[in-house]
């Protein structure tokens, strides 16, 4: 099991300090595991990841605009309600893209329960503050996930539909056009930057609360898990 005095020490350096630790996330799990510990990193990671989330959607917003006018009208549906319909959605995406930093602030601590909930099971002594710093510092691998769309999609040209908005980057990236959604959606949830950000999660939880590596993943594989399962069912809402 492991105590308090087992996990690494807690790293004070300061605002400063935990901006140069953000690219430890990536590459280093010794270098990130001493941030998680710190008493503010995660003000430095939203504030990363936030900057990146806005300028991706504003970005992106009018690809995401032009999908939903190019929706066919659903069955039962009139074209008047079919417009109010996606005039409301558009609200929502637009809200939803400024209000990213508060949403993400909320998801990473939904993560960091579920964590601390494990690992009280686990009997892993941790913190929720050092598993909220965990997720926000991880979270900044998706973060580059999203600008790796983006560049994708750019390139790609005209966008239609809402799957193209996904573009492949894991085991979908084999599959034929016309593959099963949800097949494709659980194929998806293997993607780079996904295997890139569990590992990544895993190794530096090792660190930071001295388990062993096998521990660490068997703690953190159940976050992919329930990712897998959303996106299962975000599938159901694809045409």
């Amino acid at each position: 099991m492991a105590t308090k005095t087992d996990q690494l020490p807690m790293e004070t350096a300061g605002f400063a300090s935990d901006l140069a630790g953000v690219p430890s996330f990536f590459i280093d799990p010794e270098g990130a595991a001493k941030r998680v510990h710190s008493k503010w990193f995660w003000v430095v990671a939203l504030l990363v990841t936030g900057i990146i989330g806005i300028a991706v959607g504003v970005y992106m917003m009018p690809m995401i605009m032009h999908v939903m006018d190019m929706a066919p009208i659903r069955d039962g549906v009139t074209q008047e309600q079919q417009n109010q319909g996606i005039a409301i959605s558009k609200i929502v995406t637009k809200v939803a893209v400024y209000l990213s930093p508060i949403l993400a602030t909320v998801f990473w601590a939904i993560t960091a329960g579920i964590l601390l909930a494990i690992c009280a099971i686990s009997g892993v002594n941790a913190k929720f503050r050092s598993l909220f710093n965990l997720v926000g510092g991880c979270w900044l691998i998706q973060s580059l996930g999203s600008i790796a769309t983006a560049v994708i999609l750019h390139f790609k040209g005209d966008i239609s539909t809402q799957a193209e908005l996904k573009p492949p980057m894991g085991l979908d990236i084999f599959l034929p056009e016309g593959t099963n959604k949800f097949l494709m959606a659980a194929a998806g949830s293997f993607s780079i930057f996904q295997i890139w950000w569990i590992v990544m999660m895993a190794l530096i939880f090792s660190i930071a609360f001295r388990v062993s590596k096998g521990k660490a993943f068997a703690i953190v594989l159940p976050i992919w898990f329930i990712g897998l399962l959303m996106s299962l069912v975000g599938a159901i809402f694809q045409k």
